[in-house]
């Protein structure tokens, strides 16, 4: 079964421009984190090609992207003020 894979990278990453040409384009803006120094991107569902610029970040399933972005990094807390 195939599945969407999912990556958080660097904002400033020198490689940014390739890795974003391999993103689903699904009409919405991609989600950064809070401080913006991060990006969320997702492959497409038919991408199944190791591409060396995302050698360094962590492979993510829809599951595990949802755990990694509840946080404070990622998620304003309406009660924190």
């Amino acid at each position: 079964m195939a599945h969407n894979r999912y990556y958080i990278i660097n904002n400033d990453d020198p490689n940014k421009d390739a890795i974003m040409q391999y993103v689903a384009q699904t009409g919405q803006p991609q989600r950064y984190n809070l401080e913006k120094t991060k990006i969320v991107i997702k492959l497409h569902e038919e991408d199944h090609e190791d591409h060396p610029e995302l050698a360094d970040y962590q492979e993510y399933n829809y599951k595990e992207i949802l755990i990694a972005l509840d946080n404070n990094e990622w998620v304003i807390d309406p009660f924190s003020e």
